[in-house]
């Protein structure tokens, strides 16, 4: 029983760890968001009183995007957390119930890891287009 006991501890410990850092990226994507969307709110509100809008325009289009991309960061980040919850609890059954295979746990473990590397292709990408955006306001992007 002590040495059961000593596997939930250490996979519940690896566990926490593991949402420890999706928690860290949360907070990241967070604040990429909250700057878009400022940025974003910006960019329409001097449109409105520019002439001409047209290089305003680009960047809140590349803005949009940016909003876009790091809603699906975060969705997938999510599906991470869900699918990394779902190995946490069926490991810790069947360490009780054997009713669960090890098979089953893998593929979570697999989706988990696969959602968290599809949202950090994201981040890239939205890395990417605020660059782009930057360009854009500096006028080196026609």
């Amino acid at each position: 029983m002590l040495s059961r006991l000593d596997g939930i501890v250490e996979l519940v410990t690896s566990s926490l760890v593991l949402f420890s850092s999706i928690g860290i990226f949360v907070l990241t994507l967070n604040a990429r968001y909250t700057h878009a969307i400022s940025r974003l709110r910006d960019i329409y509100t001097e449109m409105k009183a520019s002439p001409k809008p047209e290089k305003l325009e680009k960047e809140l289009n590349a803005m949009v995007y940016r909003c876009h991309v790091l809603k699906w960061s975060f969705g997938l980040l999510l599906c991470s957390a869900i699918s990394s919850g779902v190995f946490m609890l069926g490991s810790i059954s069947s360490r009780f119930t054997d009713q669960i295979s090890a098979e089953v746990l893998i593929i979570f473990v697999v989706f988990s890891v696969l959602f968290i590397f599809s949202s950090m292709v994201c981040l890239f990408i939205d890395v990417l287009a605020s660059l782009r955006a930057t360009m854009i306001h500096i006028e080196r992007v026609k």
